[in-house]
């Protein structure tokens, strides 16, 4: 795809995409800053309250209807993380200007620019009603999101391979308990924060001429960031544990849920960083792999058992559903699947269906525009060249893929059991 890249100010920087690929328009403002152990959960509670009223628009209700008059289009704002980096998201899609026959562009632009430049607040502060809600909203979302005893167990894992200094421990989207500390003059200096610093990337996809998306959003009155050419340290390192970390919790659950951490030092980016791709499909990542093949179907000891790579963290982490009675067998037999790789013992076979799925996957994707984005911002973010990731996929030799497994040390072993 043709890009053009423009620097609105110093540190907002916009992307270009124009095609016609897509029925929709996409447009993605990042606004990224190093994540800090008090400012995840202020972050994303300020995201809500952007997201949902504005001076012009006081209510979800005003500023759906606005949207909705636009052909719908659809705004939301969220949070995430790349390594380091805390990052909150506008997202925002709408019908080509030539569907809506209008100049929906432009008028979209009026609306982001109330929600970011015009929120729900007076005298340093955000109006209290809706603080109060959205605050209860948040608390009542991150409470959902540990009931789910999956999640529960994944987040315990990280707990527990994380050291206890690290800001890793805390999620994106912040922690219940730091709610309480929160005010709304407090999430109004946070607003100001990200406003006047955060380094901001903006891509817009779709088919408008580029020269009228950037005439339309250098109109936002971004102020220049005054620490733009600082670089900050995104990707996350940590020495290893002399001993492996291991804790067992009890909870009344009907499948109990072993975890495991494990240091991979390849980045995005890096030389090795294709070859853990596919050693993660072949180790836990797909229905070829190792775990699912051989302790989920062949042995029947998991409900479920996959592994995940964190390529901005240095770690892989494998999930299992078990029974508790069994997880000494279980952890022993996935210790066996990761030695088998570090010894090469995969068929051709095998490894050919793992790089043409994962080829395919990504190909794919490229069906859905905010995969698109979202690999633009990761690439920008990381200071990466755009490439063709299939062709690096195949590119990945067997020798590379046994390096990246012999590099996995285990580090940490967390088990949700149901029996005490």
């Amino acid at each position: 795809m043709i890009l053009m890249r423009y620097q609105l100010t110093t540190g907002v920087n916009l992307e270009v995409i124009p095609t016609n690929k897509f029925n929709m328009n996409q447009l993605l403002i990042n606004f990224a800053t190093p994540q800090t152990a008090e400012n995840a959960t202020a972050r994303n509670l300020l995201a809500n309250l952007l997201e949902t009223s504005t001076k012009k628009y006081p209510t979800q209700t005003a500023l759906a209807d606005r949207l909705a008059n636009l052909y719908g289009a659809y705004v939301n704002m969220g949070v995430s993380r790349v390594g380091r980096l805390h990052c909150v998201r506008l997202k925002a899609s709408f019908v080509n200007n030539e569907l809506a026959n209008e100049d929906l562009f432009q008028q979209l632009v009026a609306v982001i620019q109330e929600m970011l430049f015009n929120p729900l607040a007076d005298n340093g502060r955000f109006d209290e009603p809706t603080f109060n809600r959205q605050a209860i909203n948040l608390r009542s979302t991150i409470k959902g999101y540990y009931d789910d005893k999956q999640f529960w167990a994944a987040r315990r894992l990280l707990d527990l391979y994380y050291r206890d200094n690290s800001v890793m421990k805390v999620p994106s989207f912040g922690r219940s308990q730091a709610i309480s500390q929160l005010t709304p003059a407090s999430v109004y200096q946070t607003y100001q924060q990200m406003m006047a610093h955060d380094r901001v990337d903006i891509f817009f996809l779709g088919n408008v001429d580029e020269g009228q998306v950037e005439r339309a959003l250098a109109q936002l009155p971004f102020t220049p960031r005054p620490n733009a050419a600082e670089q900050p340290e995104i990707l996350y390192q940590q020495p290893l544990y002399r001993q492996v970390q291991r804790q067992v919790e009890y909870q009344p659950v009907s499948q109990a849920k072993l975890n495991i951490g494990y240091q991979l030092p390849v980045y995005s980016g890096e030389k090795l960083y294709y070859a853990g791709l596919v050693f993660n499909d072949l180790f836990g990542g797909s229905p070829f792999s190792k775990l699912y093949m051989n302790i989920r179907e062949q042995a029947g000891l998991a409900y479920y058992a996959a592994s995940r790579l964190m390529p901005f963290n240095g770690l892989v982490s494998v999930q299992s559903g078990i029974d508790s009675r069994r997880a000494a067998q279980v952890e022993e037999l996935i210790d066996e699947q990761l030695a088998d790789l570090q010894a090469g013992r995969f068929s051709a076979e095998r490894f050919a269906e793992v790089q043409n799925g994962l080829a395919n996957q990504y190909l794919s994707s490229n069906d859905l525009a905010g995969n698109i984005l979202g690999r633009r911002l990761t690439n920008r973010l990381l200071g990466l060249p755009n490439q063709d990731e299939a062709a690096a996929i195949h590119a990945v030799t067997r020798d590379q893929v046994v390096k990246v497994a012999k590099m996995m040390k285990k580090q940490a072993v967390y088990l949700l059991s149901g029996e005490n």
